[in-house]
């Protein structure tokens, strides 16, 4: 297992449980490994990327991301937290059916957090990685101005977004043990 490597002056020792007040979620980039096979792999060869951090289920605890947007989304007391990404693996299949197109690729259920240096992080109760052929296109839910730069696109999703998406995976085999597996495979 990657494990993160994260100072610990001023980081809570316990999480806290989280308890969302409705089914609404945020949306999350992440760069996609370019040495990344039958998944879309956070970029750990590349740029040494933590999160997502799937091994976990955790985000933010690893390193600072979208700090600003997470902070939102447990003010609004959001229940999910989407990782969308663009394929840029080694897959030629996958590169040409997907390598321009921005997909949801996992998600997690968020239940506990605790604060770390540079705010806070979350911990999921619910860890959920897909395949690229099993993903959500974000064209679905976004706008097409959204979707020419989708990382700077809104970044809270309504109730009936989250629902479509969920619907969308149900049933789909969760992937995470793989992505895990591969992420190591990458990392060492």
């Amino acid at each position: 297992m990657v494990k993160c490597q994260t100072p610990v002056k001023k980081e809570s020792k316990t999480w806290t449980k989280y308890i969302p007040t409705n089914s609404r979620s945020y949306l999350d980039w992440y760069f996609c490994d370019r040495k990344s096979g039958d998944y879309p792999l956070r970029d750990v060869s590349g740029q040494g990327k933590m999160e997502p951090h799937y091994e976990d289920g955790t985000f933010n605890a690893c390193a600072s991301c979208n700090q600003r947007y997470l902070n939102k989304a447990k003010k609004n007391g959001e229940r999910y937290v989407f990782f969308f990404t663009e394929y840029k693996g080694q897959n030629k299949v996958l590169k040409k059916r997907f390598g321009r197109k921005y997909c949801i690729t996992g998600y997690f259920e968020i239940g506990k957090t605790k604060n770390v240096n540079w705010g806070y992080a979350i911990q999921s109760k619910k860890t959920c990685f897909y395949s690229m052929k099993d993903s959500y296109p974000l064209e679905k839910i976004l706008m097409e101005r959204e979707l020419r730069h989708p990382r700077y696109a809104r970044k809270h999703l309504s109730v009936e977004d989250t629902e479509k998406i969920l619907k969308h995976f149900s049933g789909k085999k969760n992937r995470v043990l793989d992505y895990i597996r591969e992420t190591k495979t990458l990392y060492l």
